[in-house]
């Protein structure tokens, strides 16, 4: 990922990832929100509740992003799902246009790296 060093809040227990960014008007110095998960597994997101347009980075076991999503706040039901493509470890939302990662870019020096 070019480098680049982000600051992010964690979010490693099943409340912390239901709860995720919602109501979150800013992430003031953050840079976003990394989700962890105990295996990977295939996820699915929405934007219920989520006021700021996000990106959304599918990371597997291997630190490789496998898949990405431009998310929309959800204005009305029901909200629309973004899934990974593939079985993930880990997923990165940023805010919408701040970073231009690629699929196929890995990440390194995360939690459990």
């Amino acid at each position: 990922m070019s480098g680049e060093l982000l600051q992010v809040a964690i979010a490693d227990t099943s409340d912390e990832r239901a709860r995720g960014l919602m109501e979150v008007e800013d992430l003031g110095d953050l840079d976003g929100m990394l989700f962890l998960f105990e295996t990977a597994r295939s996820v699915t997101f929405t934007m219920r509740n989520t006021l700021i347009p996000l990106d959304i980075w599918f990371i597997d076991v291997d630190g490789v992003i496998v898949g990405t999503s431009e998310m929309e706040p959800c204005v009305a039901e029901p909200c629309v799902g973004y899934g990974s493509p593939a079985d993930v470890l880990r997923v990165l939302e940023t805010p919408m246009g701040r970073f231009a990662f690629e699929v196929g870019d890995r990440v390194s020096n995360m939690p459990s790296d």
